[in-house]
């Protein structure tokens, strides 16, 4: 006969089965890297501001290369795959890079250079090139425990002012940072999660889900990075349903959506010469909801879309038009920083909640 506490257990797992309600379980394998944003200047370009709340908004981390352990700035980018950053002589937007986006490959002893030219395509239709040869190193974690050999892209000339951290879906672990970390076994799912806060800054999960920093219950799409919303609502109330799938993309610094909506927002904030204003975009704290479908709704107040040049003669706008109508529409920071959005690369589904800014922590495994 079986005791009355094998009994309960019995029942609890057979309970679980039938249901089939998978078991949210807390743990310690998972990475987290703190979301940063920065300031800074280039020869030959001023890069005014690069917090979210500026021109040239991105989520950054440092990465540790080399067998001295250099921190590499790089940007997260779901929109792509690879992992790709400036050599200490490369050029980052035509002038010098940055302090702190480069990497001196003189310095580690670990370092290796493939022989192999390469040369990535980025934007819609690869209009930016970055270019630069393959290479090996060891990464590190805050640990102390390591990914060795790991192949990336050390570039010699780069449009952007510093490296892209590309986490798009891949499962070769060998140009994958993700996977390579699931093979090392310092993660149990390959997976990530991304969140910010509202000090602007954020963290990068890798193999985890933080469920204190989000609203209400995950939406779960089997997708990686494209989701079907519904329609955008503007503040005069006007709902715009969205024609085609929203690619989320951390990459791109403002919206690109379909030319009919475009047009129609763009209609709303003219004046009476028919500019687009920001005494009407700006007034009255204005927001749009987006909204994501499955009960998911998310505010963007306009202040993050339309925002005045450095003169304050002109209004610019972080919103863009798709090629052609009907063609798939790619959300960034706008969309993003409200969001709380979380993938799990090992049974492509896709989670996002609006983000709920606390201090409080509760990180799990990957349940979905």
């Amino acid at each position: 006969m079986l005791s009355l506490l094998k009994t309960s257990v019995l029942v609890f797992l057979l309970a679980a089965v039938a249901n089939s309600t998978p078991i949210e379980k807390k743990h310690d394998k998972y990475i987290a890297y703190p979301i940063e944003h920065s300031e800074f200047s280039s020869i030959g370009k001023r890069y005014e501001s690069e917090s979210f709340d500026g021109t040239g908004a991105n989520y950054n981390i440092k990465l540790k290369i080399g067998s001295n352990k250099q921190e590499v700035s790089v940007l997260i980018d779901t929109g792509s795959w690879s992992l790709n950053f400036p050599g200490v002589d490369a050029k980052c937007h035509g002038g010098k890079c940055a302090a702190g986006t480069t990497f001196d490959p003189s310095e580690s002893t670990t370092f290796r250079n493939l022989s192999i030219f390469s040369r990535s395509l980025y934007g819609g239709g690869g209009a930016v090139q970055v270019s630069g040869f393959k290479s090996t190193d060891d990464f590190y974690l805050d640990d102390g425990k390591k990914l060795p050999d790991f192949e990336f892209n050390l570039l010699n000339a780069t449009y952007y002012p510093r490296g892209i951290f590309g986490i798009g879906y891949s499962t070769d672990a060998n140009v994958s940072y993700i996977a390579a970390t699931k093979k090392a076994g310092y993660i149990n799912n390959a997976g990530f999660s991304i969140y910010t806060g509202s000090d602007l800054k954020g963290t990068f999960l890798l193999g985890g889900v933080d469920k204190a920093k989000y609203e209400g219950e995950l939406a779960l799409y089997d997708t990686h990075l494209a989701i079907p919303g519904k329609s955008i609502t503007t503040s005069n109330g006007t709902v715009l349903p969205f024609p085609s799938v929203l690619a989320l993309d951390t990459g791109n610094v403002g919206l690109t959506l379909d030319p009919t909506i475009v047009d129609q927002i763009f209609k709303e904030v003219r004046d009476e010469k028919g500019k687009v204003s920001c005494d009407i975009a700006l007034a009255g704290n204005k927001s749009f909801t987006f909204d994501l479908g499955q009960g998911i709704k998310i505010n963007v107040p306009y202040s993050d879309v339309f925002y005045w040049n450095s003169g304050k003669t002109a209004c610019n706008a972080r919103i863009t038009k798709t090629g052609h109508h009907g063609a798939t529409q790619n959300v960034g920071v706008p969309l993003l920083k409200h969001t709380f959005l979380t993938n799990n690369y090992e049974t492509g589904k896709l989670g996002v909640a609006p983000v709920r800014y606390t201090d409080e922590s509760d990180i799990v495994d990957f349940w979905f």
